[in-house]
């Protein structure tokens, strides 16, 4: 029978990882499942756990994602990917996106129960990135990005009213906010694209955006069959930026002249001057990018098909 080793982070104010451990704990006592429990705050601590983790110890998170995937990237398990270790996660906030992508549910009770009843991992896609300096790298699920995005959610983080608008309508307009001001204050940039050996110059830039549509598999793939998406958007003004939200509602961007779409599974970004960057929400210190970005899968420890039909309506 597997065993299970749970990292809470229980520091981070926005995620209250140990109320939700307290709610799926009775599931693992019900089954006389073993387990372990860890509090983790710090990368270091996830790389050690890593490294001194037994085989037989599924590892699951709440709270804590990134910074497992983090971990993983760094201690180069990434490069055996369909033999490492599997992880898995209980969804909270910030991880309620990825869960409803791939097959996980929302609900914590309801997704121990996938987690429990698994007996093989299935894989999901994901995005890596490292900097060709080797400063720094990231796993991303969803998206990252270079220019307006990244600077318009810096604007609004350094916004007073950030954090405290709870309406839905208020904090869309708060963003609104953040784009405008973005489109007013910031500087285009040049970037440089290399793919399929092949070199792409852009001049006049406002915002890089890749996007990774992240699935479950029950069988790994070849990278080429998972490829990312990136949009480059040049020669923004107010009245184009108008435009573009207007064709991004009615999904006509791909024919914009100043919007360029590519897809790959490998794809090489360098910008000539410091600029923000963002992955799934976390911001990235203003700095120049010369990027490797991948596609690539890593196994997690759930059972997608245990829920019923009433259950994945729930």
């Amino acid at each position: 029978m597997k065993k299970f080793l749970f990292l809470i982070e229980n520091q981070n104010k926005t995620t209250d990882a140990m109320t939700i451990w307290q709610t799926v704990k009775p599931f693992f006592e019900q089954e006389n499942i073993s387990y372990q429990i860890k509090n983790v705050v710090r990368l270091d601590q996830i790389n050690q756990l890593l490294e001194n983790n037994s085989k037989d110890k599924i590892i699951v998170t709440i709270g804590s994602l990134n910074l497992l995937l983090q971990s993983i990237l760094i201690l180069d398990t990434v490069k055996v990917k369909h033999s490492a270790q599997p992880i898995s996660f209980i969804p909270t906030k910030e991880t309620k996106s990825l869960a409803k992508s791939i097959g996980l549910a929302e609900d914590p009770s309801l997704a121990v129960k996938q987690i429990i009843a698994a007996f093989q991992p299935v894989f999901v896609n994901l995005g890596q990135i490292e900097e060709m300096n080797h400063r720094g790298r990231w796993i991303f699920s969803h998206d990252f990005s270079l220019g307006l995005g990244a600077y318009a959610a810096n604007v609004v983080k350094d916004t007073s009213l950030a954090g405290h608008l709870k309406p839905v309508p208020l904090k869309k307009s708060l963003n609104l906010y953040g784009r405008l001001t973005a489109i007013i204050d910031q500087e285009p940039f040049n970037v440089t694209l290399r793919l399929n050996r092949k070199y792409f110059f852009f001049k006049h830039v406002f915002a890089v955006k890749l996007s990774n549509q992240p699935s479950s598999a029950d069988n790994p793939m070849d990278a080429a069959d998972i490829p990312l998406q990136l949009e480059i958007i040049t020669s923004l003004n107010f009245f184009t930026f108008i435009l573009y939200e207007i064709s991004r509602r009615l999904k006509l961007t791909p024919y914009l002249p100043f919007s360029h779409y590519f897809t790959d599974s490998q794809i090489q970004l360098t910008t000539n001057s410091l600029e923000f960057g963002e992955f799934d929400g976390q911001q990235l210190r203003n700095q120049f990018y010369d990027l490797m970005i991948k596609s690539f899968q890593y196994p997690f420890w759930f059972d997608p098909d245990n829920l019923s039909l009433a259950e994945k309506n729930s």
